[in-house]
């Protein structure tokens, strides 16, 4: 089975045009392919993600703008205690990773490709992540944009299969939503210089964010960290949702995509806020 993903999945190119120069429309997005195997898709998982490292070619896309110290410090890492957390921060800085690399940030780049190996070895993904040479790698292409990607995906290929393999896939779903969330920070301020025109990729942004959320319900240990943290991403879509211009737009037979006023754009800037925050927060033990 070939499933077609939109994959402008960081904030606002997150949500695109906010960054590019121009109104982005449906058409102009980038789409990957995710082929699966039809055995391995259900009627209760219907939720396929992109890969969270694929939106390194959103960044390149969207020409999102740097922002010195706005990801998530290195020194976290050791702070989370609570797999839930591990995972969620791995893909935290599987973003701050891309972040850095597309942005030619080339030694914090090397540091959370360091913070990702280390978090990908406490969730379980040794094999993946405790290869000493993926550093060794990452020094040799310094400066080799492409080579950079390469590496960077093969990682992510590899964690994909593994996780895979092993019948583990909504543990790749919670290291997506941290992955989202964190791409929806990191864009957040760049958006808000082109509000007006990101109908289409907010409204993207929100099917993802559904997926998101059935991935974290798929999880078979709901315990009461992964509650708040679905509770937190429900938040963003309840307001999402609850938006007048969303709520027009949905009665409207002839389906346009909504057009956010400032205020709701705000409104929903601040949930997105909050939620990145609380999930780089470490939970209390």
């Amino acid at each position: 089975m070939k499933i077609q993903l939109s994959i402008p999945i960081v904030a606002g190119a997150l949500f695109l045009s906010a960054c590019g120069g121009g109104d982005a429309t449906k058409k102009d997005q980038p789409t990957v392919d995710v082929t699966v195997d039809d055995q391995t898709v259900s009627d209760d998982e219907d939720f396929m993600l992109p890969q969270p490292i694929s939106l390194a070619h959103a960044f390149k896309n969207a020409g999102l703008t740097y922002v010195s110290g706005k990801t998530n410090p290195i020194s976290n890492k050791d702070s989370y205690s609570k797999k839930i957390d591990q995972l969620l921060n791995l893909g935290v800085y599987s973003t701050d990773l891309a972040y850095c690399a597309i942005n030619n940030k080339t030694q914090e780049a090397r540091d959370y490709l360091s913070a990702v190996q280390s978090l990908g070895t406490k969730v379980g993904l040794e094999s993946v992540f405790s290869d000493k040479s993926l550093i060794e790698k990452f020094d040799k292409n310094l400066g080799n944009q492409s080579a950079l990607e390469e590496l960077i995906y093969d990682i992510q290929d590899k964690s994909d299969a593994y996780l895979q393999d092993n019948d583990l896939r909504y543990l790749a779903a919670v290291e997506f939503a941290g992955a989202w969330a964190e791409g929806m920070y990191l864009g957040i301020d760049d958006t808000r210089k082109n509000v007006k025109g990101l109908s289409v990729a907010i409204v993207d942004q929100m099917t993802l964010l559904r997926n998101t959320i059935k991935g974290l319900e798929s999880h078979p240990s709901q315990d009461a960290r992964l509650k708040a943290v679905i509770g937190m991403f429900q938040d963003v879509l309840t307001t999402y949702e609850g938006f007048e211009t969303v709520k027009k737009a949905g009665k409207n037979a002839n389906f346009k995509s909504p057009e956010l006023t400032t205020e709701e754009f705000d409104s929903l800037a601040s949930k997105i806020v909050s939620l990145r925050n609380g999930i780089v927060s470490p939970a209390q033990k």
